[in-house]
């Protein structure tokens, strides 16, 4: 069905979602997944996943100086947690640290969450976490914490295209199971069939771990406990946690976003020339209008995952891939239709 070779599902997703589209969808390279060649009619286009000749060269170094990116969006008045950059332990870092209680430590460019320690109150935590982001860049960023909820805003071409709410995995008792046979089904259901593959929702839940303990214990509770139906369970703490080891549900919740802050955070992507951007957003409720007090913006991607916009863990699925299509094939696609 697909390209050989061609086993990322963002691809599988974009080379489906092509040819449902009448738009020829194939590798550049045979066996290589790097880039796509979208054609219709006599018109090519070179895509690497969500990055296009539309992206300009500047705006995919500045998403990756996540200083650079906070800047801008300051200067532009938007909400953005407080932040200083530095290049390893000492006086400065214990000072921030003193001044706002509970601190994030991320490497100032690196990706996919590695190296980023959340929710860091105490000295020890600190010189730990800047050792761990050490490991993934040269400069490290602290910045305030930021309590509430975490919202991920796709945004395609000037416009919000979808959000999911995501937070830490749990289970839900039903009265009969034990923690630990909830946990093993949730394994068991995080992998899915889909029409372009399997799709893993999420990292596989280790039960076994201490810290998994230690979160159970802290909510009263064992692996061997029977939890009343309805009632939940977390497996996560944010407490002082690396953020690349959390796994998480994403449900989607475009409906709900206020227009002031989809405002806001096309704004923010527009600040930063990224015309397909992810933006992750930590505030109380997406609801109500986002101000420094109650939220802010954490970060602005411009190689954003479409794959839990299209298979949510809950919410309605969301068509982003043709979004993202007609957004890049829009001319083409219009001369075609008029051609026939």
């Amino acid at each position: 069905m697909f390209p050989k070779g061609i086993h990322n599902l963002q691809n599988r997703l974009i080379i489906s979602k092509a040819r449902e589209m009448g738009i020829t969808c194939e590798p550049l390279l045979e066996g290589c997944e790097d880039f796509l060649k979208l054609s219709v009619g006599d018109q090519e286009i070179i895509i690497n996943k969500t990055r296009s000749h539309r992206l300009p060269l500047i705006a995919g170094l500045l998403a990756k100086n996540k200083q650079a990116c906070n800047m801008l969006m300051h200067e532009q008045g938007m909400p953005v947690p407080s932040f200083i950059v530095i290049p390893e332990m000492g006086s400065e870092a214990v000072a921030f640290l003193n001044r706002y209680g509970s601190i994030v430590v991320k490497p100032l460019d690196a990706s996919s969450s590695m190296g980023v320690t959340l929710d860091v109150r105490t000295e020890e935590e600190l010189e730990t976490a800047i050792h761990l982001a050490s490991v993934h860049g040269s400069s490290i960023m602290l910045q305030q914490y930021v309590t509430g909820i975490d919202y991920r805003v796709l945004i395609i071409n000037g416009e919000v295209a979808a959000v999911n709410q995501y937070r830490p995995v749990y289970v839900e008792g039903d009265g009969t199971s034990t923690v630990r046979a909830l946990i093993e089904q949730l394994n068991q259901e995080r992998i899915e069939m889909t029409p372009i593959g399997e799709y893993e929702a999420f990292p596989e839940v280790n039960a076994e771990t201490e810290r998994l303990l230690e979160v159970l214990h802290a909510q009263g509770t064992t692996l061997d406990e029977v939890p009343a139906a309805g009632k939940e369970i977390e497996l996560y703490n944010l407490r002082n946690s690396a953020a690349g080891k959390i796994s998480e549900f994403y449900k989607d919740c475009t409906e709900i976003i206020h227009p002031e802050n989809a405002r806001m955070i096309i704004q923010a992507a527009k600040t930063l020339q990224i015309d397909v951007a992810g933006v992750d957003v930590r505030c109380r409720d997406i609801r109500t209008p986002i101000s420094r007090d109650q939220g802010g913006i954490l970060e602005v991607n411009a190689l954003p995952d479409m794959t839990h916009h299209v298979f949510p863990h809950g919410g309605t699925t969301r068509d982003v891939v043709r979004l993202y299509l007609e957004y890049l094939c829009q001319e083409q696609l219009e001369y075609k239709i008029y051609s026939l």
